[in-house]
């Protein structure tokens, strides 16, 4: 029987993100109520896969979890508690912040700790040393590629944030950006859409704050929100594939490139 505050999920009782390999088992801790967070509950959540390793979260309700940690062990299963082991690979919290995303044959993947530009910094370590191998920022999901060398391929839509903006010097702007990130296209993206996007949506927070949501606050904010917006960097978004490795190398692939203004 389990102690009290411990809650054991098999694979047959949970369902896991399909593009990641499967735990054998998760473990819940309870440590009670979050002194960080109103409502919440502190806990510790283990994670327990092949290859004889346990990725460990202890998350007290702060931003982000408090300790991320790896845990290898041939003989014996690791117990799920907040305690330290000796043995525990924890990621320096000065390098990397966040939360357990998923493992792929046998690499561990975090989130960030919040979002960025409308994308989600990922971090990729070693299950074997501990070690950060590689980290970037997405829009939506990770995906993988079958390579026969087995070694650990990821799709995704890369985020980049621009150090110029693109509707006011586009052939300048832009051409710098292909450069720097390898694109095919020579034409730059329509970034009009997404920076009108953003700055109704700036404009409509304001008036939300002030309990005016009809047209006359929309009309009075959007001007303004024009200008703050129209001065943001660009941020890019566009195809791209990582292999991971100790030299890992992001290479863009076929497909639409979007725009809109960094927050």
């Amino acid at each position: 029987m389990l102690r009290r505050g411990v809650i054991l999920l098999l694979l047959t009782a949970c369902s896991w993100a399909a593009s990641f390999d499967k735990p054998l088992a998760t473990k819940t801790v309870d440590l009670g109520p979050s002194k960080y967070s109103s409502g919440a509950r502190a806990q510790v959540r283990c994670y327990y896969f092949p290859g004889g390793f346990m990725v460990k979260e202890v998350d007290l309700g702060e931003k982000g979890a408090s300790r991320l940690s790896i845990i290898r062990s041939k003989d014996t299963v690791p117990k799920c508690s907040q305690t330290q082991y000796k043995s525990e690979m924890v990621v320096n919290p000065d390098e990397w912040s966040g939360y357990f995303k998923g493992v792929k044959n046998g690499l561990v993947f975090f989130d960030a700790d919040d979002g960025w530009n409308g994308g989600m910094g990922f971090a990729v370590y070693d299950a074997k040393t501990g070690k950060k191998l590689f980290s970037d920022s997405a829009v939506g999901p990770l995906s993988f590629s079958d390579r026969a060398d087995k070694a650990v391929a990821v799709k995704y839509e890369r985020l980049i944030e621009a150090q110029c903006v693109i509707h006011k010097a586009p052939s300048e702007c832009w051409q710098k950006i292909r450069k720097d990130l390898g694109l095919a296209s020579e034409a730059a993206p329509d970034c009009k859409a997404g920076y009108e996007k953003s700055a109704v949506a700036l404009a409509k927070g304001r008036c939300q704050a002030q309990n005016a949501t009809g047209p006359a606050c929309l009309e009075k904010e959007i001007g303004l929100a024009r200008e703050q917006t129209d001065e943001s960097p660009s941020v890019i978004v566009y195809p791209a594939e990582v292999v991971l490795s100790a030299n890992s190398v992001v290479k863009p692939l076929a497909g639409d490139v979007r725009c809109w203004p960094a927050d």
